[in-house]
């Protein structure tokens, strides 16, 4: 890496509310395991005349794109505590733009998920906010992966979707994408440079526990405290022979959802993300 290129990645600072970052690995891993759809931010150099039809002034200029999907983390290292024995495999389209973005040389981009834990009401219109978990990756070295010379890389990626978004086993039920799918899906696979989380948890007073006892004299104004929020699975809808194994799976999602939303309005340590509070290590430049 040339010394422009190491200077030319993103910092991944926290500098508002510092005391609610982390800097994770760990903690960014169990984030996007939870929420998996990724909003990928990345800047799109323009279309040429070929791309525009032909027709001069007709195509898109330089934007700012951001576009929802599916992003998967894999270790493909020996060391599961070390960014860069990380993998980030993102499920797209060949005709989509961040694929035109790296055939055009544009390799970096940001990754960012978001779980919501809880509403949180206070008794002023100012200090009303979400508790909520965030990640956010910065990538680089961000290649399309060739349909021959990575094609079973493209296979067992797009096996680990179908189980990441399912989160369980999928795979071991329905066996792994064929040869065909396995072609016409487009996967992007990037690095980690940096990452950046962020959480918020309790009341309205600065992360404390939400006041259940009531205040003398403040029977009659609005309420106050925390409406905990988590994913609620509904019954499967359909048929199968493991559909006893899915209604007990997403039951017990549900309420692990639960429990965590509840936790975090109550402020509990175990709901805390790892590295919560801690100042980022100095990034070592050329």
């Amino acid at each position: 890496m040339t010394v422009s290129e190491t200077q030319s990645q993103p910092s991944a600072d926290v500098r508002l509310y510092n005391q609610r970052a982390s800097y994770s690995l760990r903690a960014a891993l169990e984030i996007f395991q939870q929420s998996p759809i990724a909003h990928l931010a990345f800047i799109h150099p323009g279309d040429d005349s070929r791309l525009a039809g032909g027709v001069a002034g007709k195509g898109r200029s330089e934007t700012l794109m951001n576009i929802p999907l599916v992003a998967v983390i894999l270790c493909d290292g020996e060391d599961e505590n070390d960014k860069d024995n990380y993998a980030v495999y993102l499920h797209t389209h060949k005709h989509s733009g961040i694929a035109e973005a790296i055939g055009k040389g544009r390799h970096t981009m940001t990754a960012t998920t978001t779980k919501v834990d809880g509403i949180v009401l206070s008794p002023t219109p100012h200090d009303h906010s979400l508790n909520y978990r965030s990640a956010t990756l910065h990538l680089h070295d961000a290649v399309v992966l060739d349909d021959i010379t990575d094609h079973e890389e493209k296979r067992s990626c797009l096996a680990e979707v179908t189980n990441v978004v399912t989160n369980y086993d999928r795979c071991a039920v329905v066996g792994v994408p064929d040869d065909h799918n396995t072609r016409r899906t487009t996967i992007v696979r990037a690095r980690i440079a940096s990452i950046s989380c962020k959480q918020r948890y309790g009341a309205f007073n600065h992360g404390k526990e939400p006041d259940t006892e009531g205040i003398p004299g403040e029977e009659g104004n609005a309420f106050k405290g925390i409406v905990p929020c988590w994913t609620q699975w509904g019954e499967p809808q359909g048929f199968g022979r493991d559909r006893e194994v899915l209604e007990e799976l997403f039951e017990e999602r549900s309420a692990a959802g639960k429990e965590f939303a509840e936790k975090a309005a109550w402020a509990h340590e175990d709901v805390a993300i790892e590295g919560l509070g801690r100042k980022r290590k100095p990034v070592r430049r050329l």
